[in-house]
């Protein structure tokens, strides 16, 4: 391996770890040859990379820059060596998945009979959990998430978009009336999502640009399953991913509302860490579920002319 790109990887472990002992473990090397590396390389550049102390360690305004561009440079070179092994390597061993709970049950385990018949030597071992899962740390190979990233030690392969609109039981429309402006939202029940930064202010898109309305309800929570349980009971308006509501709607258990208006796309994403090594099963799977959720994904197809903004 070139002195250069040994210097990237023991840096890089370093910064993941925030410890040079974990990185030699992880790298075979004492941590004096850890902390050697690093310190040729801070000579080679001519600048300081990481501050040191007895009790922790942190980057310097230099090293969090080459940090993120040597976290892109060793997974641009991993995708390389993954894409010239592709063709001859086959895909075997256990694969660690995580999803949360609504969305395993809903997309990912309906998906696992044609997964396992592609890939007779892997096996999957999903968790499904509503809790937050550092895949690093719990040794998990691959994540489902939704919404924004921002881990830099995690590499995202984007799936499909991910819709947020309004919606409430006829019921209650029928007991409070429809709102025609978003203004209006402030004089209706709410169920309130408390996923938000700020759960009494909704923040939506519409034709004319984005639009701000205070909301107020006297239910709130932070679970999607219980959120749209509770407006498909009538407690009120609220916000629903197509991805958990589509069954509703199209049943009309649940109408949309203000149907030019939405909260901000975000995302669902295949994640995986960057800094591991991207083995042939993990690239396996995640090109398969880049093969299955596409946009518009299934169940905003299974939308398309029946609701409000899905197709024709």
């Amino acid at each position: 391996m070139a002195t250069e790109t040994h210097e990237l990887i023991a840096f890089h472990s370093v910064v993941k770890h925030s410890s040079f002992a974990k990185a030699a473990e992880e790298l075979s090397l004492s941590p004096s040859g850890v902390s050697r590396i690093v310190t040729r390389l801070e000579e080679r550049l001519g600048v300081r990379l990481v501050q040191r102390t007895t009790r922790s360690l942190s980057l310097t305004e230099a090293g969090a820059a080459f940090y993120a561009r040597a976290s892109q440079i060793l997974a641009d070179l991993m995708d390389a060596e993954a894409e010239v092994q592709k063709s001859t390597a086959q895909p075997r061993g256990n694969l660690r998945m995580t999803a949360s709970i609504t969305f395993g049950q809903l997309y990912i385990a309906p998906l696992l009979p044609e997964l396992l018949a592609a890939f007779p030597d892997i096996s999957i071992d999903l968790l499904l959990t509503n809790r937050f899962v550092d895949i690093i740390d719990e040794g998990v190979d691959l994540a489902i998430r939704i919404g924004a990233l921002s881990d830099s030690r995690l590499i995202a392969r984007r799936l499909c978009t991910n819709h947020r609109i309004l919606i409430a039981a006829p019921s209650y429309l029928e007991r409070r009336g429809t709102p025609a402006r978003p203004e209006e939202l402030a004089e209706h029940e709410v169920v309130v999502y408390t996923g938000f930064s700020r759960p009494r202010e909704w923040k939506l898109i519409g034709p004319e640009g984005p639009v701000s309305v205070g909301i107020s309800g006297r239910f709130s929570t932070n679970n999607i399953e219980v959120l749209c349980n509770s407006a498909r009971s009538g407690l009120g308006i609220t916000v629903g991913p197509t991805m958990s509501v589509y069954r509703w709607l199209v049943s009309g258990e649940l109408r949309r509302v203000l149907p030019e208006y939405e909260f901000e796309q975000t995302a669902v994403f295949a994640v995986y860490p960057s800094a591991r090594q991207l083995s042939t099963k993990v690239r396996a799977v995640v090109d398969f579920l880049v093969g299955k959720f596409q946009d518009p994904p299934a169940w905003e197809r299974a939308l398309a002319g029946k609701v409000h903004g899905f197709g024709a």
